[in-house]
């Protein structure tokens, strides 16, 4: 009988609990053994009470040893009266409960320690990748996949275990290392841009990035800014202007006025000195790219909570720092975000898509009234005109300065959608940058995909 009970306490307190009683020799009638329950029992109270009573524990080490006390506790339970017909036994509910209660926490930390040990095990490896002097695409690729599972590994890591409080800190850092190889891997597998870009005889002034609205993306010069972002720069003002209305609850047809200060040669139909809703100021400063309608969202949303959106929206390099001016007249007051200083905007490919992407994917407060001004915009002489079947384009905004022409524009492509943002420094070459659509959404349709 001792070694019987000994196999059972080796094999685990389950073995106990679901082996049949003529393991251990039960004859006809009642006898006098050690008892287990037939089944597993279950715990009728929540997991979190009943963990209070095995709270002493800090280590797995000291969660194997009270789990091998409490094994030997039921062991030495005093012989119980079966019977043969009902299996009762009277071995105490609570230490059950207990047992029970130490082997489901086993189970967590033991997951635990294992996801912890392959996430550090894994990232080790990518960094001895990076160490290498030829990063190639191949190599980029397994850094990537490196870095992605040691961030999956980490998220399945309980936050209640005991390395839980570290895992979700060297989440954090696991993932902004991730974002950053992210980055790599998708310009690693961007050849195609800088060949388009090459066709058009001016590679060196393309700036160019694509992106699904699942944020797959690809680039090419899509970090570095454009000499200037033009009116590519309404798209985020757009953004700040709705965030503004959202989080102090106006509503979009509350009158403003147009003040005279922001005057400038403009093509669109608001006039200064006259109050429209601000659902038509900003719908003119999309689809008839209006500076004055510009001018007077930035006055009314403010430089320092445009500043604020765009941080906490994550963009770090856009900056909305000045107002526009047409040919011949600029505004006269508030001309920029800092008094009596010249401040530039600021804006690149990257950050541009990106915007787009979350208009589209409606992560935008009143996304829905910025894409009713992007699928009306009236210049179709970039975007809509680059875009034939089977793609369809699905909206767009320009800009044209003396610096810069270019556009973003969004593209439906066999029922999965795309933002392709091209800004060409110093050219007014209209053909050059539906070249540049034309051939990525080429390639779009030739490869399913990137």
């Amino acid at each position: 009988m001792v070694a019987i009970m000994k196999s059972v306490a080796q094999r685990g307190w389950w073995y106990a609990l679901v082996a049949p009683i003529s393991a251990v020799g039960v004859m006809a009638g009642a006898v006098l053994v050690h008892s287990y329950p037939a089944l597993t029992p279950v715990l009728e109270r929540p997991y979190k009470e009943v963990e209070s009573l095995i709270s002493e524990a800090k280590s797995l080490a000291e969660l194997y040893e009270l789990r091998n006390r409490l094994q030997q506790d039921i062991e030495n339970q005093p012989p119980t009266l079966v019977s043969v017909a009902t299996r009762a036994n009277s071995v105490p509910t609570a230490l059950l409960e207990k047992l029970q209660a130490v082997e489901i926490r086993i189970g967590v930390e033991e997951s635990a320690k294992v996801s912890w040990e392959q996430a550090i095990r894994t990232a080790n490896q990518a960094v001895e990748l990076k160490q290498q002097p030829d990063q190639t695409e191949e190599t980029i690729a397994k850094r990537y996949q490196l870095w992605k599972s040691a961030t999956d590994s980490l998220r399945e890591v309980s936050a209640d275990s005991f390395v839980g409080e570290q895992a979700a800190k060297k989440l954090k850092e696991y993932e902004g290392i991730l974002s950053v190889v992210a980055y790599e891997y998708d310009t690693a597998r961007s050849g195609f841009l800088k060949a388009i870009a090459d066709s058009t005889g001016m590679g060196s002034q393309v700036h160019v990035t694509v992106c699904s609205l699942e944020r797959e993306c690809r680039r090419y010069q899509g970090k570095e800014p454009p000499a200037s972002p033009a009116s590519l720069i309404k798209v985020p003002l757009a953004i700040a202007t709705m965030e503004k209305l959202t989080r102090e609850k106006i509503d979009p047809d509350t009158p403003i006025f147009i003040d005279p200060s922001n005057y400038t040669e403009d093509a669109a139909k608001i006039w200064v000195g006259t109050e429209y809703p601000i659902r038509k100021v900003l719908l003119q400063m999309i689809t008839h790219s209006s500076n004055i309608a510009t001018n007077q969202l930035i006055d009314y949303v403010g430089w320092q909570s445009i500043e604020q959106t765009l941080r906490d929206r994550g963009y770090e390099y856009t900056r909305i720092g000045s107002k526009l001016t047409g040919q011949v007249t600029s505004p006269t007051a508030n001309m920029s975000s800092v008094p009596n200083e010249s401040i530039s905007n600021e804006i690149n490919m990257d950050e541009l898509t990106d915007m787009m992407v979350s208009i589209y994917n409606n992560e935008v407060p009143g996304a829905d009234l910025i894409l009713e001004g992007l699928v009306n915009q009236y210049d179709w002489e970039l975007g809509y005109e680059a875009i034939r079947r089977p793609a369809v384009w699905i909206g767009e905004k320009t800009g044209q300065n003396s610096s810069v022409l270019g556009t973003t524009v969004g593209v439906n492509i066999k029922g999965k959608r795309y933002v392709i943002s091209v800004a060409i420094n110093y050219t007014a070459s209209e053909p050059a940058v539906k070249q540049v659509i034309s051939g990525i959404v080429k390639h779009l349709i030739d490869h399913d995909g990137f």
